[in-house]
């Protein structure tokens, strides 16, 4: 997924849903997605998009959103009460020079099914076919009450693009405070990174996001409890999600142990099998009393 930006344009947006139920269950895939969309756009003879990362992240936000609580309210407005236009402006897309809309479909668990329902949707169905898109943000959630959530952002002006070749980064963004537990008690301890990277952060694929044990690296705890992925990964990404700029949280469970004391346990950011993140020292203690 790959993006410049030029020109003067006016706005426009659409305020449709479609809405779907299928008991099924789907990977979300933002590669397969915007193939989908340009494939379709190639077959009527329409320019294909590229994929925004600052769209994209508009995108994943409805996405997330509408899985964890529902359609809204009011058509295309989170339950943070930003508009599309407002989530794409928040994530640095040029809105005042650009064409832009927003599509969304939920019920469907695959991208095929997906398109199908924006196709026999109007309004959808001009959107899609709308020559003046150059670019696009996918967004994908297959968790909560709906099988899957697609959404499509597009815009007029191709404002950058993902390079070539992915770089991956982190930095510490926050976390909660110590727990102090008595022998045996567990408690839930969250802290955030903040993506530096080129890169997003995908729960489907290779690239998500997990918590690592640290100081010694992939060490076992005496402060694991049974809901860690494994003795050395304490927690992964809770959205499926997490594009450049934005935050990704993580709950770690921890167990304390029987003898009174106090436990560290220090964790660093890590995409198995690519690489670990940037060492920021994060840890957290334990008070077991």
């Amino acid at each position: 997924m790959r993006f410049v930006s030029r020109g003067l344009c006016l706005a426009a947006l659409c305020f449709t849903f479609v809405a779907q139920s299928i008991p099924a269950s789907a990977e979300p895939v933002h590669d397969s997605l915007l193939a989908a969309v340009n494939a379709y756009r190639a077959s009527r003879g329409l320019a294909t998009v590229v994929a925004s990362p600052t769209l994209q992240a508009a995108a994943q936000f409805m996405a997330d959103d509408v899985a964890r609580y529902g359609p809204p309210a009011i058509p295309h407005r989170s339950t943070d009460g930003r508009t599309a236009r407002q989530r794409m402006t928040d994530a640095g897309y040029p809105v005042s020079q650009a064409f832009t809309s927003e599509i969304i479909a939920w019920g469907a668990p695959t991208v095929e099914g997906a398109m199908r329902l924006w196709l026999n949707s109007p309004p959808h169905w001009a959107e899609l076919n709308d020559g003046r898109y150059r670019a696009a943000g996918l967004g994908v959630a297959c968790t909560g009450a709906f099988p899957c959530v697609w959404v499509v952002t597009f815009g007029s002006l191709v404002d950058q693009t993902y390079p070539a070749v992915p770089e991956y980064h982190t930095t510490f963004y926050a976390q909660s405070g110590y727990p102090t537990l008595a022998p045996g008690q567990t408690a839930e301890w969250v802290i955030a990174f903040t993506n530096t990277g080129t890169a997003g952060w995908d729960l489907s694929k290779a690239t998500a996001v997990r918590l690592g044990t640290w100081s010694p690296q992939d060490s076992s705890s005496v402060l694991a409890s049974p809901a860690w992925i494994a003795p050395n990964r304490p927690a992964e990404q809770t959205t499926t999600w997490v594009g450049p700029g934005q935050q990704a949280w993580f709950r770690v469970q921890l167990q304390a142990p029987g003898a009174p004391g106090t436990y560290r346990l220090y964790v660093r950011p890590v995409i198995d099998g690519v690489e670990w993140l940037e060492n920021v020292g994060a840890y957290v203690d334990v008070s077991v009393r």
